[in-house]
């Protein structure tokens, strides 16, 4: 029995690195991003800045999402530094996410224009987070998926030995 208590630690260990690996993940691919919310509608736009370095990633990341989105349509434009346009987009679904190409240093912003009723948007512009970055989650999830099994495994074996024992 003494086995099985620590089985059952370990595997609890497990789950709750991997809980802290989730929350971890989600931070650090998060940190770089620059993200702004606002009422966008005829008269509003909403701009996000973010300061990119081409020295550091080629590739730059942005997304927004549109809270009760029902129609209209929603216009995203990726400036560079000049302020001219590098990337645009018609958005008519609730959540979108693009990329583009980061070829000088300087602030790159979205702007998101709407020709429709006013509606609440969320935008976040941002260096893209390398791989190491982006399997944080996958990690995470393998590591408690293991320990959830094991903790299950651990759970019958223990339940049948039980049984043994009493007859």
């Amino acid at each position: 029995m003494k086995k099985s208590g620590f089985l059952l630690v370990g595997f609890a260990g497990f789950i709750g690195i991997g809980i802290i690996l989730s929350f971890y993940g989600s931070s650090v691919i998060f940190e770089d991003l620059n993200q702004d919310d606002g009422n966008v509608g005829l008269e509003q736009d909403l701009i996000v800045e973010a300061e990119l370095d081409h020295t550091e990633t080629k590739k730059g990341i942005y997304a927004i999402q549109i809270i009760n989105f029902e129609s209209g349509i929603v216009t995203v434009n990726i400036l560079d530094p000049f302020n001219t346009i590098i990337e645009s987009q018609s958005i008519n679904e609730e959540a979108y996410e693009g990329l583009f190409d980061i070829t000088t240093s300087g602030t790159y912003k979205l702007s998101i224009e709407n020709t429709g009723e006013q509606v609440k948007i969320f935008g976040v512009i941002g260096p893209e987070p390398d791989a190491g970055k982006k399997s944080l989650p996958f990690i995470s999830f393998a590591i408690l998926i293991i320990g959830l099994i094991g903790m299950s495994g651990l759970a019958v074996y223990m339940v049948i030995n039980r049984q043994k024992s009493i007859s």
